[in-house]
């Protein structure tokens, strides 16, 4: 059911508005999530547009004339794609934002309360948000599960259009996504919210498909290393042929994070620009 300002209500008092924003293609927006009846939390306020902000003005102030009042401002992490409308909005409402501490040290703005792994911010009737700490790409990455309907909103944990990028010089680890993968499967969610794409309907199929897909990229790696890649853009090469090579750039940032995994985990060793499997 859409509502006047045009976002998607997924469940009762779960709203969702995708709004344009900077991002990576092939996504174009990110999507903003507004939770609860009377205390209203607003998730990743992220649009810098003007014209993508007033969509949002307009969902609240309906919300407000039904006695709703926005009392939270959530982020789930520092990038620039999902933070464009946080501090405005705040000035705005009045409203405190909340992040991750990793995440606070990141922003060029002041978060007001910081949360941790398992905190939860209680709403009305039932409604309340949970923060899950799953870094990986990014430092202070935070998915903020809904305890009504069982709705998670995942970040960039997942995606439902693109890809996520692992990125090591921009606090991106390989083993620490894998486990914050393994660790919102555990607790179950009804559905996933991504902050790019449409809502993940089958959440445990997808993350698991992450997994699977991030661990056979691991043995192609492992593949191309024992077939002779001895250098980085070997690896790259090898690991990544089925790659469009415009793409390479980006694929090389994710190649970056598994030897760095690889490595941790002892089964390859790098000498300046050589790259050898341990046995």
């Amino acid at each position: 059911m859409s509502t006047s300002s045009g976002a998607h209500e997924l469940a009762d008092g779960i709203r969702v508005l995708g709004l344009r924003t900077p991002t990576l293609p092939p996504a174009t927006a990110t999507n903003t999530l507004v939770v609860g009846h009377r205390r209203l939390a607003v998730i990743e306020p992220a649009t810098p547009y003007a014209e993508e902000r007033r969509s949002l003005d307009a969902l609240v102030t309906e919300l407000e004339r039904a006695g709703g009042e926005v009392v939270a401002i959530l982020l789930t992490h520092h990038h620039v794609d999902h933070t464009g409308y946080a501090d405005a909005l705040r000035e705005r409402l009045g409203a405190p934002i909340y992040a991750h501490e990793a995440t606070a040290a990141r922003l060029d703005f002041t978060v007001d309360e910081t949360l941790q792994d398992g905190e939860a911010l209680e709403l009305d009737d039932d409604f309340a948000l949970t923060a899950v700490f799953t870094p990986g790409h990014a430092p202070g990455h935070l998915v903020y599960h809904e305890r009504r309907s069982g709705i998670a909103y995942a970040g960039d944990l997942v995606a439902g259009e693109g890809t996520i990028l692992i990125d090591p010089e921009d606090g991106g680890d390989m083993s620490e996504y894998l486990a914050s993968l393994r660790r919102l499967d555990a607790r179950a969610p009804a559905a996933l919210v991504p902050s790019h794409g449409p809502t993940i309907d089958r959440p445990s199929a997808c993350l698991q498909r992450y997994i699977d897909h991030r661990l056979g990229r691991e043995q192609k790696v492992l593949a191309a290393i024992d077939r002779g890649a001895v250098n980085f853009d070997a690896a790259l090469a090898g690991a990544y042929a089925d790659t469009p090579k415009f793409l390479w750039p980006l694929a090389a940032r994710s190649l970056e994070a598994h030897l760095i995994k690889l490595e941790r985990d002892g089964q390859i060793r790098r000498r300046e620009k050589a790259i050898e499997r341990v046995r």
